[in-house]
């Protein structure tokens, strides 16, 4: 048995190069089973897995060619066809799929607990990334939200953890570019869930600052084109989730001595890129790259498992009902609509307001 499917294609050295491909999906070998992808989100966090996709690996989960990529996604799945132990026809997935209508996993674990991919190329790659969790009954809405805020607020909380791990680095306020994509604001909120914290800032475009200031978390909002008048208490940290080498050179020389800590969390502003690594000729310190993966496990180890699920998933759940009231979820189900959805989220056109869910499998 054969499975004719689709997916979207990424230019690996060029994002806004998208294409939708036939495919065929073969039938699952021993051990493994082939899934539906039922939704998936597009988001700013996606294109940061595309532009970062050589330098932290992102292209490795999906691999196609080295011309071409599958960019990962975070949404929910139904088992097609089965022939492992842990999972039957239909049992529904959340999880880190490709953009396409099926994917291929290799499961171990418990039945109808967590499950982690064993697929051979995956094995080296990041644990967070190789999980999957049952799904339960489909509920469209509640897997709509998820899809957008689940990985998204889990990085958003980490940050906020780590930055309150260190005292804040003892600064006066926190500085957050990109304001209006979904994983700042969602560290906006972190942040200001915290009794004894700095003034929390948003960094933001004129055309989205309206948005940013009925935002929950930002206690006030800068446009770039105000930062070198702007009046922000110091010191300063810096939360780079826009990866703009502009904006990051921008906020260095108008903090300098002022900036207590830097750090790159994203690159939504992809097409001016400032790196991954810190640069010595700022002024202030050098920027230290965020990667959720690795301190998620760090946490999980330090609180415990359990504990640290719990944490994360009692906020997330507070801030989905806050999320949810002031967000349009707008879906893709064509191909067509996929790479327009695709293509408005590299090139920055998508509404701050909306969220992008999207399915290639009809």
């Amino acid at each position: 048995m054969t499975i004719n499917g689709v997916d979207l294609l990424v230019r690996r050295d060029d994002p806004r190069v998208c294409e939708v491909r036939e495919v065929t999906v073969d039938e699952p070998r021993d051990g493994q089973a082939v899934l539906r992808i039922q939704r998936f989100a597009v988001t700013a966090n996606n294109v940061t897995y595309a532009t970062a996709g050589d330098v932290l690996g992102y292209w490795k989960f999906f691999p196609v060619d080295s011309t071409w990529g599958r960019v990962p996604a975070w949404g929910f799945a139904e088992v097609v066809a089965s022939r492992s132990e842990l999972l039957d026809e239909g049992d529904r997935l959340y999880g880190f799929w490709p953009m396409s209508s099926h994917a291929t996993i290799e499961p171990t674990g418990r039945k109808g607990s967590r499950l982690i991919d064993a697929t051979a190329h995956r094995v080296p790659l990041p644990p967070l990334y190789n999980a999957y969790l049952p799904a339960g009954a489909e509920d469209s809405r509640r897997e709509e939200l998820e899809s957008l805020l689940r990985p998204l607020f889990g990085t958003a909380w980490l940050i906020a953890d780590s930055l309150a791990q260190e005292g804040f680095h003892n600064a006066a306020s926190v500085l957050l570019s990109s304001a209006s994509s979904k994983t700042a604001a969602a560290t906006a909120w972190c942040l200001a869930q915290y009794e004894h914290r700095p003034q929390i800032v948003g960094l933001t475009s004129v055309r989205n600052r309206e948005f940013v200031e009925r935002l929950p978390g930002y206690d006030e909002t800068v446009t770039y084109d105000d930062l070198t008048t702007a009046s922000i208490a110091t010191p300063v940290v810096f939360v780079d989730v826009a990866g703009s080498a502009a904006v990051r050179e921008s906020v260095h020389r108008h903090c300098e001595s002022d900036l207590a800590f830097s750090l790159i969390v994203g690159s939504t502003h992809w097409e001016n890129p400032g790196g991954w690594s810190g640069s010595a000729d700022l002024p202030g310190p050098t920027p230290q790259m965020f990667f959720a993966p690795s301190q998620g496990v760090k946490r999980a180890e330090e609180l415990g498992r359990g504990e640290f699920v719990r944490l994360v998933s009692t906020a997330q759940t507070e801030y989905t009902e806050v999320y949810g009231k002031s967000t349009e979820v707008r879906l893709a189900t064509t191909p067509d609509m996929v790479v327009q959805a695709w293509i408005d989220q590299v090139n920055g056109n998508t509404d701050a307001s909306t969220g992008i869910v999207a399915t290639l499998s009809g």
